[in-house]
């Protein structure tokens, strides 16, 4: 993996304990966040950084975000 694809993953594993975090607190953000956090794995997922070694698994993608 290239070093920019460790920092994004990286980067989004941070995301989500964040929002993961704030939802448990009932933050008022919290809501607004993890729609970011969906938002950023529907787009990286359908530019092609994320591809899953089960072909089934893509549509369990597609319906879950």
């Amino acid at each position: 993996l290239s070093q920019g694809t460790i920092l994004l993953r990286i980067g989004f594993i941070i995301l989500s304990l964040t929002a993961f975090g704030l939802l448990m607190e009932n933050r008022p953000k919290a809501g607004t966040l993890e729609f970011l956090r969906c938002l950023v794995f529907v787009v990286v997922y359908k530019l092609g950084y994320i591809r899953s070694q089960f072909s089934s698994l893509g549509y369990a993608y597609e319906v879950r975000y």
